[in-house]
């Protein structure tokens, strides 16, 4: 659903990337759902699927059933890869880009109450705008996107073939 509505909604200047496997610092395999790069900033999206009444209070979540990881700490850690693939890959060696993490939920049947999140969270009828909205004062070429996508996936191709 949410890769239906950022291709459908997003013009032509963003980028999508779905489902990057990559290896944490700590050796284990992860996936970060959506990379999304656009003229305006890189953002590195964490979907989640639940329904019902989720409260998120800075890094402390409640869920009405048992998860696993903080969804923000997910968001941050993939926002983290992102723009350590971004700087190795040497492609912007003295270009400080900051990565932006957002949680979207998905379920229309979700209830959030969200208060001084780590990461911006988010129902997926507002992520659109949320990214096509920021500004933190970057302006990326097309070139410079095309890119950066093309480093984000050869760190990850070369750091899951390292593990193998």
């Amino acid at each position: 659903m949410v890769t239906q509505v950022l291709k459908s909604k997003l013009n032509d200047e963003y980028y999508l990337i779905n489902d990057v496997l990559y290896i944490n610092d700590r050796g284990n395999k992860e996936n970060i759902d959506h990379v999304v790069l656009g003229p305006n900033g890189i953002f590195a999206i964490e979907t989640k699927h639940y329904s019902g009444k989720i409260t998120c209070k800075g890094s402390y979540w409640q869920v009405p059933f048992p998860f696993g990881r903080s969804p923000s700490t997910q968001a941050k850690g993939n926002a983290y890869w992102v723009n350590k693939a971004i700087k190795v890959s040497g492609v912007f060696e003295t270009l400080k880009v900051w990565v932006k993490p957002i949680v979207v939920f998905s379920n229309p049947d979700v209830e959030l109450d969200v208060t001084d999140p780590e990461a911006e969270v988010v129902t997926l009828d507002k992520l659109v705008n949320s990214i096509t909205s920021y500004d933190n004062g970057y302006s990326f070429s097309p070139e410079q996107l095309k890119l950066m996508g093309e480093g984000i996936l050869k760190q990850a191709s070369n750091a899951i073939k390292q593990s193998e």
